[in-house]
């Protein structure tokens, strides 16, 4: 059983709880942190409560959704060096940069939490044996869509993204009529923003932005997971 440990300083991560509830069978949620956020850009030295570094001792996985860089950057320490065990997912890190300046401390720093796989992972999977149960019940979504007379009778969520928009859509999507796969597949994937997704919706430079990477990966995720029956 992986123990997942939250820490925040701003308005995310507070659905993790109801997801791992619900959904995790070899994961466990052992609590959510809410820590100051400075008001300084840079800041020399932050200290964090006790019982908080007691909780990462113990933790298996901790999930940062700070959003001030040195919060991120003070947890990521104290946690490697508490904890040589744990695994560490940081959900809300902003550049190159950053990332690379966490990523010595094996931080793990998907695009987008829904976008997290064992390819991200990497060898860190074998160093950390908890990710792979984390990653067995979460991160990017995996989904049995069973189809009769072409409407949608069931829906089996083998992966959840953390949020829990992947549950979301599949009660959503039973009684769905298929019709055309990749039409049905963007339909499917569209009921996340009723959830709704917080993924941002700001387009950097070229490419997708965020909030519609999140539902590319849930369509992708609806075609690989249609089975006739």
């Amino acid at each position: 059983m992986a123990k997942i440990l939250v820490v925040t300083d701003g308005a995310y991560g507070y659905r993790i709880k109801g997801t791992v509830n619900s959904f995790g069978k070899k994961n466990e949620f052992i609590g959510i942190y809410k820590v100051d956020k400075p008001d300084d850009l840079v800041v020399d030295d932050i200290e964090f409560p006790e019982e908080l570094l007691e909780k990462i001792k113990e933790a298996d996985i901790l999930l940062l959704y700070t959003q001030h860089p040195d919060n991120t950057y003070y947890l990521c320490y104290e946690a490697r060096r508490l904890n040589k065990d744990i695994g560490i997912i940081v959900a809300t890190w902003k550049g190159e940069g950053e990332k690379k300046e966490l990523k010595k401390f094996d931080a793990i720093c998907p695009e987008e939490m829904c976008l997290l796989d064992e390819r991200e992972v990497g060898d860190l999977i074998n160093k950390y044996p908890k990710l792979k149960e984390f990653l067995d019940e979460f991160g990017t979504p995996k989904v049995k869509v069973y189809v009769k007379d072409n409407k949608v009778v069931d829906v089996e969520v083998l992966r959840t993204s953390i949020c829990g928009s992947t549950l979301f859509m599949a009660k959503l999507m039973k009684g769905m009529e298929v019709g055309d796969v990749e039409e049905f597949a963007r339909k499917s994937a569209m009921l996340i923003q009723r959830y709704p997704c917080v993924a941002g919706k700001i387009k950097i430079f070229r490419g997708d932005c965020k909030k519609q990477k999140a539902l590319n990966i849930h369509k992708e995720a609806v075609l690989e997971g249609i089975t006739y029956i």
